[in-house]
């Protein structure tokens, strides 16, 4: 199980770490974590992995802290290395290199070869000296390329509010998603006859396009096909966003509370206001058809 630390609090350190924000888990973030765990297993010791609890100004990360650990743990990482921009961001490089090497001692440093750090915006080749000074080793991973486009957390960005989940899941190989527990809803979907799961909407991270969109979705141990509206209801007169998904197989009871993760696979309309309850039930009936496509 991976374990969490906060950067300034005490761990045995000497472990082999990966240095970036890591928002997403995309091909360039796993390329860094895997030279990460490799040199890791060739010096017997722990590999970790840092980001960022916080956000800057402006940045908003593809997934939410929380859901992002759940990613770092399928990948391999033993110790997630949590640092706050609020508490460190008048560091200079050298300086958070400095307290980075006092607190944890690492063995081995990996990065992408436009990583930056320190309030002075020190790059690849300055790590590289501080760490050559301090006896650890580095390695600077290559940026990666898929079909010929720069794999980065702005182009998947780019991909998500425009609802091309398909690009994106090309690049972070685990399909866009949203994780959470079953909240409560209004029951006007099964009062209707499409009875929903809903999950609280991913404040704190990136906002994918509204709309419908064909997803899978896992709960209770079972993979659902299913579909899902990310946004307000209007037909509801419903203005505040949810996170609404209807399991096409499941007739099961009450899933209030149960962990659930929902897979994006497919834009497949915008959000529509439609005049009635029937009208709104005969267009999720056609939502549903794109599974049998899959």
């Amino acid at each position: 199980m991976m374990v969490t630390v906060e950067f300034g609090k005490p761990h045995e350190g000497g472990f082999s770490l990966a240095l970036g924000h890591f928002d997403g888990m995309h091909l360039g973030h796993r390329a860094i974590l895997r030279a990460a765990e490799d040199k890791a297993k060739e010096l017997g010791c722990l590999t970790a992995i840092s980001t960022f609890a916080d956000n800057p100004a402006g940045k908003v990360p593809i997934y939410a802290y929380h859901d992002r650990k759940f990613l770092y743990s399928d990948c391999g990482a033993d110790v997630c290395l949590t640092l706050y921009y609020s508490a460190i961001n008048g560091m200079t490089g050298r300086e958070f290199f400095a307290e980075l090497m006092r607190l944890y001692s690492p063995k081995h440093l990996a990065c992408g070869e436009n990583y930056t750090f320190g309030s002075d915006l020190l790059g690849a080749s300055e790590l590289g000296k501080l760490a050559a000074e301090a006896g650890v080793g580095l390695t600077v991973v290559p940026t990666v390329y898929y079909c010929g486009v720069k794999v980065s957390s702005t182009a998947i960005k780019n991909y998500l509010t425009t609802g091309d989940v398909d690009a994106a899941r090309q690049m972070l190989v685990v399909p866009y998603h949203m994780r959470g527990n079953v909240v409560s809803g209004d029951g006007r979907g099964h009062n209707i006859g499409v009875p929903t799961i809903n999950l609280r909407y991913p404040f704190g991270a990136l906002e994918p396009k509204r709309g419908v969109y064909g997803t899978y979705t896992e709960i209770g141990g079972r993979r659902y096909r299913s579909v899902t509206n990310v946004g307000p209801r209007p037909t509801f007169m419903q203005n505040k966003p949810a996170v609404e998904t209807n399991l096409i197989d499941y007739d099961g009871g009450s899933l209030l509370h149960e962990s659930a993760v929902v897979y994006f696979y497919r834009y497949l309309r915008p959000i529509s206001k439609f005049t009635s309850a029937d009208d709104l039930v005969a267009r999720i009936n056609k939502d549903k058809e794109w599974t049998d496509l899959c």
